[in-house]
């Protein structure tokens, strides 16, 4: 909705809707997934020893039961994403703008708990909405907050993340690495410092696709209500911006 919100001649009298696909929550949870456990199996440090030819057993550091994953915002993608990394046993936790309850999950809400929210994350994925209140808000003083050797995740929008504060926090040791699917520009610029950085693993704009046939059907059932005149499912909140 962020582009949209942007366009000042938008009609902001009419209703818009959200698209919600199953298929597509499903790839954004299994990116996640994916990437947490690549992420907690060390996997990186394999693939550089494959690439020396060198044989290198390593312990995991700790358990998947005792790995802390928290995901900034719990909508129905964040929801789909808990629940596949408690598959795992890793530990999850949420923080959304309301409190949500979803069996296993540790739930935070508002900005007065989001600092209790960050100190447990070993892993942080972002599944916000782009609004005005979430934009940069992976920025320094976030990271800052984040425990000393933690990943972050972005898979929302590129606006959410204020890159040279990445870059910083990573370069500083504070941050041990971050997966990046969504950039301020996209595509991301061939001389931007983060295709080249080690302890970043960037993917293009990927985690999830809509697949054209899911929409199709979703637009054709929206156009069908509305000459039914009937109730939209999903409407966004345009005051919130989702």
């Amino acid at each position: 909705m962020d582009g949209f919100l942007r366009d000042p001649e938008f009609p902001r009298h009419l209703p818009v809707v959200r698209f919600v696909d199953e298929t597509l929550q499903r790839e954004m949870a299994q990116y996640v997934t994916m990437h947490a456990l690549i992420i907690h199996r060390q996997q990186r440090a394999f693939d550089a020893a494959q690439r020396e030819g060198i044989w290198r057993q390593r312990m995991l550091a700790r358990p998947s039961r005792e790995l802390r994953i928290g995901i900034l915002g719990m909508g129905d993608i964040g929801a789909v994403t808990a629940e596949r990394l408690k598959l795992f046993d890793f530990q999850v936790f949420g923080w959304s703008r309301s409190r949500k309850d979803i069996p296993g999950v540790t739930s935070y809400a508002g900005q007065k708990e989001l600092g209790a929210f960050l100190s447990q994350c070993d892993i942080l994925v972002c599944l916000l909405p782009l609004t005005p209140d979430t934009e940069g808000i992976l920025n320094a003083a976030l990271f800052a907050g984040l425990p000393q050797g933690a990943w972050v995740i972005n898979v929302a929008r590129g606006g959410h993340c204020n890159e040279a504060d990445l870059l910083a926090a990573l370069d500083s040791g504070h941050l041990a690495g971050a997966v990046l699917d969504v950039f301020q520009t996209e595509p991301l610029p061939p001389d931007s410092p983060i295709w080249k950085h080690p302890r970043i693993t960037v993917t293009p704009h990927i985690a999830g696709i809509t697949d054209p046939r899911n929409a199709a059907s979703f637009v054709a059932d929206c156009v069908a209500r509305a000459e039914r005149g009937e109730h939209f499912p999903n409407r966004v909140d345009l005051s919130r911006g989702y």
